[in-house]
């Protein structure tokens, strides 16, 4: 498939794979409050986005699609998320789940001989108390 290309603005942080869930509260609270003090407008869902990946860790950018370009700040920067090929998943229930259809989406992507771009991202859907109907589409970037 092609993911289309979308404007962010995110918070930045370098973490290992456990410590993700931790770091996302903290992380959107960021971005919102400094969504509150400018003229930006949102236009879509909460992202996610991974690279970098190493041993260690990996960068972990976090935040929303905005309606327009703006300065990076110290702790909102500006993502221009270029339109590509990407292998997709829906899932759809808790958010621990998602390691899960991970392992599924890179198995697929092996299977079907793709090549990994480094570069993944996560896309929340509306917010539900209950988490059974919590839906989050996954991308793999491919080359």
């Amino acid at each position: 498939m092609t993911f289309p290309g979308v404007d962010l603005a995110v918070a930045e942080a370098f973490a290992k794979q456990a410590e993700i869930p931790a770091l996302f509260p903290g992380m959107f609270d960021t971005v919102y409050a400094w969504l509150r003090e400018l003229d930006i407008a949102q236009t879509g869902h909460n992202y996610a986005l991974y690279d970098r990946f190493s041993a260690n860790a990996m960068r972990i950018r976090i935040g929303f699609p905005v309606a327009q370009r703006f300065a990076d700040t110290e702790l909102i920067k500006y993502v221009a998320l270029a339109p590509g090929r990407a292998a997709h998943v829906r899932h759809t229930g808790p958010y621990s789940g998602l390691p899960a259809a991970h392992t599924v989406l890179n198995a697929w992507c092996a299977q079907q001989a793709h090549r990994l771009a480094g570069v993944s991202c996560e896309v929340y859907g509306d917010w539900h108390d209950d988490q059974s109907k919590r839906v989050t589409d996954s991308y793999f970037r491919l080359r």
